[in-house]
């Protein structure tokens, strides 16, 4: 495989059943330290993994992801993010086997009921950031929009979230900061705009994350 810092270079999806598509199957994917990290849908079955995840993040990296104070337990939290996604809405566990934090990682599509447009969302156990694990996540689901015909992904998070920034202006959507709500917003076309391929993040800049 080739560098998979973030990118999915050389990364082998393997069908899930009958279903052969993208977001519907499993996909591995090597880090720089060659670390084997597994990209699915999440499930109710990993509740309890998802739950060991939470617990493992600071403060300041559930804050960066929800840009609130949490008040829910993990317990709930992973509950939460574990059901059932809407159609067109796609949530993505990165597993990594044989070790006592199985799930490294999670992403998220929000789209809207037309497909124009979807929200996406990160979050990257403290134990594992810097690794390219939060790249690597947001190519997968930029090429599972793709996939899916969402017509465009967007991004909401604070300014000081300097890995968020790196890891999507290298996959070129285009960010502006919202001075009243004190957040910066990105977006990046999918359908009718930019280089498909793109979206599979094949780039040779170094990761943040």
């Amino acid at each position: 495989m080739g560098h998979a810092g973030g990118d999915l270079h050389g990364a082998r999806s393997v069908p899930s059943g009958d279903q052969d598509t993208l977001f519907s199957s499993v996909c591995e994917c090597r880090l720089d330290d060659g670390t084997i990290v597994q990209f699915r849908p999440i499930t109710m079955s990993d509740v309890p993994a998802c739950e060991s995840m939470l617990c493992s993040c600071s403060r300041k990296s559930l804050y960066s992801r929800y840009e609130r104070i949490i008040t829910s337990t993990p317990r709930e939290l992973a509950e939460e993010l574990c059901g059932d996604c809407a159609e067109g809405d796609l949530t993505v566990a990165a597993v990594v086997p044989d070790v006592n934090l199985p799930i490294a990682g999670v992403a998220q599509l929000i789209s809207d009921p037309n497909l124009e447009a979807a929200e996406y969302a990160v979050l990257v156990a403290d134990p594992w950031q810097g690794r390219g694990l939060g790249g690597a996540l947001t190519s997968f689901c930029l090429r599972a929009a793709e996939d899916l015909g969402i017509g465009r992904v967007i991004a909401e998070f604070l300014p000081d979230n300097m890995r968020m920034i790196r890891i999507l202006e290298i996959r070129d959507f285009s960010l502006h900061r919202d001075l009243q709500e004190r957040v910066v917003c990105g977006q990046k076309l999918i359908r009718d705009g930019g280089s498909k391929r793109e979206a599979s993040g094949s780039s040779s800049h170094q990761e943040p994350e």
